[in-house]
């Protein structure tokens, strides 16, 4: 009788043994569901942010090949009009806080010259500050 007893004694510990584990199993699994959709939501969002690191890596590179290109043109515009010193004088005024309409009056220059040597000291007041920014 103590037999038959300790046997089913043994008998129900082991099935509630088994519900609790089936129960953590299914918890087990449930976590294990959300953390790989929460994997792949992250795999997704790499992938975004590397191709809009790679798009912003190309648009950075245009905008430095395109601002190499507008000093290369002033700087020959400067030597074409070096004779009469205007565009010194502008960017001299330009150094002391001026603006464009000062610049046009004052040095005789056409509006798109006036923003081609307002263009050229905001980015060589950046070349000062940043040096290391025009080169990468």
């Amino acid at each position: 009788m103590i037999i038959a007893f300790l046997l089913s004694l043994a008998c129900v510990t082991i099935a509630v043994m088994m519900l609790r584990f089936n129960s953590l199993k299914k918890r087990v699994s449930q976590q294990l569901n959300e953390v790989l959709g929460e994997l792949r939501q992250l795999q997704r969002n790499h992938n975004l942010l590397m191709n809009a690191d790679l798009s912003f890596a190309k648009q950075l590179a245009e905008a430095n090949r395109q601002i190499l290109s507008l000093d290369k043109q002033v700087q020959s515009l400067e030597n074409k009009r070096e004779n009469d010193g205007a565009y010194q004088h502008a960017l001299r005024i330009l150094e002391m806080g001026g603006d464009k309409e000062e610049i046009i009056s004052s040095c005789h220059l056409s509006n798109a010259e006036a923003e081609l040597l307002m263009n050229l000291h905001a980015y060589r007041a950046v070349i000062k500050t940043h040096p290391n920014r025009v080169n990468s």
